[in-house]
């Protein structure tokens, strides 16, 4: 072989060399993984949730279809969520249901799509709550809504367009334009 035919086969190789070397360099190492910001960081069929307060007791339970997790926002979305909620006693007493809902990480959860609230407990005289959009912060268990929200009593059903309540205190109170219809129980006296 001739000697410039091997100076020139050395110098392609180099220019090999030095052009994988380059495309080597250019690619993501492995293990590394490129994420995308929009993508969840995880994603679960059928979850249960149970969270306990500090001191231990039952706070609430959360079941749903599925949820996308997203931690560059701190945020969860759930699908067909259902919230049970809990007394100091470990009884249940509230079922919140939506279409879907976000939780973020201040232990706000924001109900969208056919909001109902319902009591599980006999004791109260607010049955159930029926709204479009409603929040409810899972540490006050203080619930809003700007929609318009309609309460079921034991004796009464009541319509407005905004609502502040509280689950644990067991009250609900409509702001705007209030419209209400009572059932007056007569009591029947035996002859």
């Amino acid at each position: 072989m001739s000697k410039t035919r091997r100076w020139v086969i050395i110098l392609l190789a180099l220019v090999a060399l030095v052009l994988i070397g380059i495309n080597l360099a250019s690619q993501d190492e492995p293990g590394q993984t490129t994420t995308d910001d929009k993508a969840p960081t995880y994603t679960s069929k059928h979850t249960d949730t149970v969270v306990y307060t500090p001191e231990g007791a039952l706070n609430y339970h959360l079941i749903a279809q599925n949820v996308e997790y997203y931690s560059v926002d701190g945020v969860s979305w759930y699908t067909q969520p259902v919230l049970t909620t809990f007394d100091q006693n470990k009884i249940p007493t509230w079922s919140i249901k939506s279409d879907k809902a976000k939780l973020t990480s201040d232990r706000m959860l924001y109900l969208y799509g056919h909001v109902e609230v319902n009591a599980l407990t006999a004791d109260t005289q607010l049955r159930k709550i029926t709204t479009d959009n409603a929040q409810i912060n899972l540490i006050t268990q203080d619930v809003t809504s700007d929609d318009q929200v309609t309460l079921y009593g034991t004796t009464f059903n009541s319509t407005g367009l905004k609502m502040r309540g509280n689950l644990r205190s067991k009250n609900a109170e409509l702001i705007e334009k209030v419209r209400s219809s009572y059932e007056i129980q007569n009591k029947q006296t035996q002859p």
